[in-house]
Order: structure tokens, then sequence, then C-alpha cells
């Protein structure tokens, strides 16, 4: 398969590299070093896209001087990376329709797409697929390049505390750890929270309604409580990681507003599946973390993500363990 893979990239003759619509620093990190790899070392004329009405300040870093393109043409080679269904690519996943050669690299074990090459791996990130990918072709990192495969692994694993790692994790990002400055990169993604977003974090801790014994917290912010603290897409980083940390549940979910519209972001405990409710409803993501855009109206959202993870709760018998030391 990764013979195949790199066949065809060897054979392209234009390129279009597509993530989700509003892009996380995986995606992002995951099209600009597959970029860099085609440009430097196979010599391709390569454009990126994702579809998003606002690129977050902090993921300005990862982009430098690469643009999102706007589609100009039809182009050979389509890939997509870092998405689990077409819906979820937005107005560019005509891009890959259209493309004569189509590819898809993920880590999201709930990917649906079909493609002439697919690689699929549980695992932290689709930096990590990539990285082991570009290293059997003998690409030659730079230490940008290091710096963006492990900004994607720490950010997709919030920190290295959920997600599917192994020990290949760990050893990839031992690999990267002599070529970049880890502390930077830590500070830039983790440690700059604005007071907006503070305020807005205690916002969302004031909305939290409980249910199941705190096995499920759900909470959001109205389209009127944004307006009110001039809240853009910025300002909601990082809330629903610092929410899923409260103790003893089992689920969270966070609804705040996009545009006229709320994102749902969600977030599940080892044992339990949040991608599911995502996947229905044009979202995506995996069973730990999983989002979805919707324009229904709140209560409804919430009544429906309710009725979703009691079922679950209800039917989950087997008890989880975790080995701690």
């Amino acid at each position: 398969m990764n013979d195949k893979l790199f066949e065809m990239l060897k054979n392209a003759k234009s390129v279009a590299i597509i993530a989700h619509i509003s892009p996380d620093a995986d995606a992002l990190c995951s099209m600009v070093l597959l970029k860099n790899f085609l440009v430097r070392t196979l010599k391709k004329r390569v454009d990126i896209f994702a579809e998003s009405d606002e690129i977050l300040e902090k993921y300005s870093v990862i982009l430098k001087d690469i643009k999102i393109n706007k589609p100009i043409k039809t182009y050979h080679t389509a890939i997509i990376l870092d998405c689990p269904n077409l819906p979820r690519v937005g107005k560019y996943g005509a891009i890959f329709e259209g493309a004569k050669q189509k590819i898809v690299i993920d880590h999201h074990d709930t990917n649906n797409f079909k493609a002439d090459v697919k690689i699929v791996k549980k695992v932290s990130s689709t930096c990590e697929i990539l990285y082991a990918l570009l290293k059997k072709y003998k690409y030659e990192f730079s230490p940008f390049d290091y710096g963006i495969v492990y900004a994607g692994i720490i950010t997709d694993t919030n920190n290295l505390s959920v997600g599917a790692m192994n020990s290949n994790t760990f050893k990839i990002i031992s690999e990267c750890f002599p070529h970049i400055d880890q502390q930077a990169i830590y500070n830039h993604f983790f440690s700059q929270n604005t007071l907006r977003n503070m305020k807005l974090f205690a916002l969302a801790i004031e909305n939290i309604v409980t249910f199941s014994h705190g096995k499920i917290i759900i909470t959001h912010i109205t389209h009127e409580e944004a307006k009110r603290y001039k809240a853009g897409e910025n300002d909601y980083v990082g809330i629903i990681n610092r929410l899923a940390t409260i103790s003893g549940n089992k689920f969270v979910c966070f609804s705040y507003p996009k545009g006229e519209e709320y994102y749902v972001s969600m977030r599940a405990k080892r044992g339990y599946d949040c991608s599911q409710i995502a996947l229905t409803r044009g979202g995506g993501g995996h069973k730990g973390a999983s989002a979805y855009l919707s324009n229904e109206r709140l209560q409804k959202i919430e009544q429906e993500i309710l009725q979703e993870f009691t079922s679950q709760i209800q039917n989950t018998k087997q008890q989880i363990k975790q080995k701690i030391f």
C-alpha cells in the first residue's frame, strides 16, 4: 500500500491537499508537512485547502508563508488528510471528487472514504502516520518539520493525555526532541489563554448542568452571551479540554456559536464513544473527541446529546479499570 502511495505521488501532475472544516493543528501540520515533502523531494506543485471562516491565530505559525488557496482548476491528485468523511471536508470536497488520483490518510477509525489509496491507522494523530511514511521515503526533515510533527501530536492528544497513543508515539517524540524547542511549542499551544478566553471558560462552568450523578456534563455559551463578551472563534480554544478534566465525568458536551450555528464539541472517556453522534450529524472525530455543526435550537441539541449519552451509560455494563502506577 505504501509503495503504491509513493508511486502515485511521483506520478502526480498537480496536487491538492485538503483537510476538514475549521482545521485544527494536526490537520494543518499534516498538510504543511506533506506539502514540504512533495515540493522539496518530488518537486511537485501543491495547493492546500481547508474551509474556515477564520484560521485560529495560534495556528498561523504553522502556515508561515503557505496560503490556504482558492481552487483555480481541477487537480490530477487530491489528498484528504485528517478527515473521516466527505461532508466534513465542506466545499472543497468537489476537488477530491474531480481528481483522477484520490488518496486518504487519517487516524480516525470512523473513516468511510473510498479512495485509490487509503491509509487509516488508529494512532495519536495524522502527523504520526505521515512521519512514519515520510521517514520510509528518506525525507530529510527540517527543524521546522520536526516541530510541526511534535505540535500535531501534542495538540491532538491534549498534551499526551488522551487518544490512541502507543510506544511508537513516544519514539517519534523522542526523535523530534533534539531538533525542537519543546517548551516554546508547549507554551504556544497550551499557555496563552487570553482574559476573554478565561471569562468564557468561567461562563461555561456557570452554565453546566450534570446528569447521571456527574457522569454527563453539558454546557454552552449562547449567541447572546457571545455577543456580550465580543467572543470570536479564537476565544473558545481549549475550553472543552479543561471541562473534560472535571472528576467523575464520562461525557462532556460544550456548544458555542460559530456563525449563525452552534459548534457542538464533545469528549468521552475510555470505553465510551461520542463519534457516532457527530458522524450522523455531518461532523467527525474519534471515540474520545468529536464535533459537529448544528443549526438546531440549543435546547434541542442538548436534549439529543443527553439522550445519546444516557443511553450509552445505561447500556455499558463493563467497568473500565484504569491502571495507575
